[in-house]
């Protein structure tokens, strides 16, 4: 979906948040891992749920033999928070702990900061806005970039999806940003849309280009 764009006009915005990749050691995750991980870091840092913008991206893993209910890792699997940076030296706390996953064993190694960049197509892949169709989902992706960030630009919303959270269900979509302006890549990188970011939704992360991904994701 396309709006008609103002002209933008070259603006600065420095992001309060930053990316910390988290070497793993492990061999499987449960599929279902979004609301275990959270609970496993904040029993082990509970400030970490307190600004809105904390978020732990989604941990993917390979498919097992033991059909969706685990998942492979490997050491190039990564984990990735995203944290105020006035948090980073508080971080090293968790270094060298291990989670507990439904029964699945998971050590976190050191980790590496890394900056956002202003990307102009940028990804998430859930976003939960609260609203359970489409169409909804639409209008409230459509009404948090006009009100909140003040950015007309064009996007692509994907597959409806489920993610299980201690409330129940939560249901949402993969969303593409592209044609964004380089502050506003790092506005919406740095805030996020929707809610639900310490279970991984609307965290959004550059893409070089939307042509090679589309059939992919959506």
């Amino acid at each position: 979906m396309t709006w008609s764009f103002p002209e933008h006009k070259p603006e600065e915005y420095t992001p309060r948040m930053v990316d910390l990749q988290f070497d793993l050691v492990g061999t499987t995750i449960p599929a279902e891992n979004a609301q275990l991980l959270a609970d496993a870091l904040l029993g082990l840092l509970p400030w970490l749920g307190e600004d809105p913008g904390t978020g732990i991206q989604h941990l993917k893993g390979a498919e097992t033999n033991q059909g969706d209910a685990a998942l492979n890792i490997n050491r190039r699997t990564k984990l990735f928070i995203r944290t105020p940076k006035t948090r980073v030296a508080d971080m090293q706390q968790v270094v060298g702990k291990t989670l507990q996953l439904g029964g699945h064993t998971l050590t976190l190694g050191g980790f590496k900061t890394r900056e956002f960049s202003p990307f102009a197509n940028i990804y998430a892949h859930f976003v939960d806005t609260g609203s359970a169709t489409e169409e909804q989902f639409v209008q409230d992706v459509m009404r948090e970039l006009d009100g909140r960030f003040q950015l007309r630009c064009g996007f692509i919303c994907g597959k409806r999806q489920s993610l299980q959270s201690a409330s129940g269900p939560l249901y949402g979509y993969s969303l593409m940003l592209h044609d964004v302006p380089r502050h506003k890549s790092l506005q919406l990188q740095d805030e996020g849309i929707g809610r639900n970011r310490m279970l991984g939704c609307g965290i959004f992360i550059p893409h070089k280009s939307i042509a090679p991904v589309v059939p992919d994701i959506f």
